[in-house]
């Protein structure tokens, strides 16, 4: 349909047309100038290098001890459930209720999507974080259930990966050797719900099909929270003062935050999804499928903006950049300048608030408060760390000099805050969590661009989701500079289902070149 539209085909002379005037701008050969200064440095770079080599850390974890005993104690009560289904297999098949749970057992991926829908548009009034946990149970609960039932099954623990899995049990000690135990403890169990969300979307996703399916349920919560920003902005949102610098944002309106906890929670959550849409729009091969993937775009996109978080919008960008430089890094210059050519369109109150980014106002010079504040408790503890949780966090700070007044409820950056709770070792093998999951994806991609990618439209949408997941991951990470973005449960819920579905797109590509492989042998 796309390829006979008359519309279609003046769209593209017009910007070819364009493309070719640009070309031979002073700006575009300026700016390719410093792309091709940055590839070379990136060329050049030895951290780029040691970022490129092949890690043999994976390797190494995936046959040993510790890994098969894991996966033992991971796999044992799915066994002794299918021996007893076994045993019982007429009272089971007999039941109705049995019969009810296969149901939602066998359609996991949509039960598990839908949650997460629901996870996304109840209200923060109406939120309790209990209802993640009770969710992220009875989803482990299925997953058990369909893997004891077929014998076919066994969990996917590959993808966890040795730095995960150092992490995890660093969570575990930061428990146990918190110096408030009974104040770390319900912080354990976010921690916990939030990798039972990303275990079960590994798991449960099978096909490029039903990845595509749980992508498209959760950004529908994402369009549905949108919408009801937008209106919020239109009803009038009252100007929040311990949210706004007033002095530096003159005739900046309320900021809209949806059914999260202030503007920050709300715009962390649409940065880390709009890549998504991205990755949908770009996999779709058909032109009605890219319009309705677009008009479902546009609220979270203006929800985005009227946020007026910076840390959001940086991220948002950063991740945008990111998604632009793994689909095509020539295209880079033309990013860069179409971001610049915005900037005079902008509404005023979004323009002064960008320039609050250079300018700074209250809430930067209140970071770097939070900051002295911290040093002391920091240099003390900066190798095994206070124990587990905001709640622990702001028990120790208190018995240190106050610079902001009050105390503050975390560090506000999420690399210093992992780092004072868990110590050294937590904050070293977390980077490497994040580092090796990124190189793995980008790998991938590069794996799946030499081979020519896959000729069926479900290759496109692996490639470009786990594109997606990649930019949405480097996004919210250069967010978790200024902000500490696991403070909100319902943020780390969304953080590590990014990660599930990065994992689970990485395993259904993995899958595919496999199979590639044993058919081009044959």
């Amino acid at each position: 349909m796309g390829s006979d539209s008359y519309v279609l085909s003046l769209l593209y002379k017009l910007a070819g047309y364009l493309l070719g005037v640009l070309s031979d701008s002073l700006t575009y050969r300026i700016l390719k100038k410093i792309a091709d200064w940055f590839r070379k440095c990136f060329k050049e770079s030895r951290f780029i290098a040691i970022i490129k080599k092949d890690s043999r850390v994976d390797e190494i974890w995936d046959k040993s001890k510790t890994y098969k005993f894991l996966f033992q104690v991971i796999q044992l009560p799915a066994e002794i459930v299918r021996k007893l289904y076994i045993k019982r297999y007429q009272v089971f098949e007999n039941s109705k209720m049995f019969k009810l749970i296969m149901l939602a057992a066998d359609n996991l991926h949509i039960i598990t999507a839908l949650a997460l829908f629901i996870t996304l548009i109840i209200p923060h009034s109406f939120w309790y974080n209990i209802f993640g946990t009770l969710m992220a149970v009875g989803l482990l609960f299925l997953l058990y259930v369909r893997n004891a039932t077929k014998k076919d099954k066994a969990f996917n623990l590959k993808y966890i990966g040795f730095y995960l899995a150092v992490f995890m049990l660093c969570i575990l000690l930061a428990q146990i050797f918190s110096l408030f135990p009974a104040l770390s403890l319900r912080f354990l169990v976010f921690h916990i719900t939030c990798l039972i969300f990303a275990f079960v979307l590994v798991n449960s996703i099978e096909n490029d099909d039903q990845l595509v399916t749980v992508i498209e349920i959760i950004f529908m919560g994402v369009t549905v929270i949108g919408l009801y920003a937008i209106y919020q902005a239109i009803k009038g949102v009252p100007v929040n003062p311990s949210q706004t610098d007033l002095a530096a944002n003159p005739g900046m309106p309320g900021r809209v935050y949806s059914t999260m906890e202030n503007p920050n929670n709300f715009g962390q959550v649409l940065m880390m999804m709009l890549p998504f849409y991205v990755a949908i729009f770009m996999g779709a091969k058909t032109f009605i499928k890219r319009f309705i993937v677009f008009g479902f775009a546009i609220p979270p996109l203006l929800a985005l903006a009227l946020t007026y978080s910076r840390s959001s919008w940086v991220g948002f960008a950063v991740a945008m950049f990111m998604f632009v430089v793994l689909t095509n890094w020539r295209l880079t210059p033309l990013f860069v300048l179409g971001g610049i050519a915005m900037i005079p369109v902008l509404p005023q109150t979004i323009y002064n608030r960008i320039l609050t980014i250079f300018t700074g106002d209250s809430s930067v010079s209140y970071r770097s408060l939070i900051y002295a504040t911290v040093e002391p408790m920091f240099e003390k503890y900066w190798f095994t760390g206070v124990g587990l949780g905001t709640d622990v966090f702001m028990n120790i700070v208190r018995n240190y000099p106050l610079h902001t007044g009050v105390v503050p409820p975390h560090s506000h950056n999420l690399y210093l805050q992992i780092w004072i709770e868990t110590g050294l070792v937590g904050i070293v093998v977390f980077l490497g969590f994040v580092i090796n999951t990124i190189k793995r994806a980008i790998k991938t991609v590069k794996g799946m661009a030499d081979t020519g990618g896959n000729t069926d439209n479900s290759g496109n949408y692996v490639k470009y989701i786990i594109i997606g997941g990649i930019s949405s991951l480097v996004g919210i990470l250069t967010v978790g500079l200024a902000e500490y973005v696991w403070y909100y449960p319902r943020v780390m819920i969304i953080f590590w289902v990014v990660v599930g579905l990065l994992f689970a797109a990485n395993k259904i590509a993995h899958e595919k070149q496999e199979q590639q492989c044993i058919e081009d042998r044959a």
